[in-house]
């Protein structure tokens, strides 16, 4: 008789002693671990949003209303869940802040690739972003194939306009409203907790900081799905 193979336990599943490891959660300054750890959590779920991004995009070209909204209700979620994390942030004093920016050097959040990857992917592309400092070859060969593949926004357009079920392409379009809107309110919490700590200085790396933010926060990444289904 086959012996049974005993299924590995929680922590082997998720690989928790290397996600630990890496993730440097036993480093001496507390407040150093929590901004690292948010930071590293964000990415982690930039990661699965592109997956269910992709898997939007397939649906919508495969014309299927119901799987588009199945793969895109998780993203507004998603979002509301990455905003959270800068209500976690700012409950570092500013000190902690400074602390924690001059320990940072020239690292910034605007070197997501992943977060521009996002952008891309969805159909809000500028090339300037490409040659943003701190990127790495495979970082801007990533970013050049979301560049010249088909955007969710794209797929939208040819589903919204050939859908033969108005109601269906309607609940479609509002599963993509709702992570659209939900970007938008990621993006001026950012703006929000960039002001608190920074006021009109520059940001980290340099970049701009909240200003560039406050703009950012009024771009839309799938602008057509802001228009009911006629």
């Amino acid at each position: 008789m086959n012996a049974v193979t005993a299924a590995p336990p929680y922590g082997r599943v998720l690989r928790l002693d290397e996600l630990l490891e890496i993730a440097r959660v036993h480093e001496d300054d507390v407040d150093h671990v929590l901004f690292m750890a948010a930071h590293q959590s964000c990415e982690i779920l930039f990661a699965v949003a592109l997956r269910h991004l992709e898997e939007v995009r397939a649906a919508l070209d495969a014309g299927d209303a119901d799987l588009t909204v199945r793969r895109a209700t998780p993203l507004p979620r998603l979002m509301s869940t990455l905003t959270g994390h800068f209500d976690v942030l700012a409950t570092l004093t500013p000190a902690a802040f400074e602390d924690i920016r001059a320990a940072l050097g020239d690292a910034s959040g605007f070197q997501s690739a992943q977060w521009r990857e996002i952008e891309f992917l969805c159909g809000l592309r500028d090339a300037r972003y490409l040659s943003t400092a701190g990127f790495t070859a495979r970082d801007r060969a990533r970013l050049e194939a979301r560049m010249a593949e088909r955007s969710v926004a794209d797929a939208y357009h040819d589903f919204a306009a050939a859908h033969p079920d108005r109601a269906a392409a309607e609940r479609a379009r509002l599963a993509l409203l709702a992570f659209d809107e939900a970007a938008a309110v990621w993006r001026a919490r950012h703006a929000v907790l960039a002001e608190r700590f920074l006021g009109t200085a520059v940001g980290t790396a340099g970049s701009e900081g909240a200003g560039y933010l406050w703009r950012a926060a009024l771009r839309r990444a799938l602008p057509e799905v802001w228009t009911p289904v006629s």
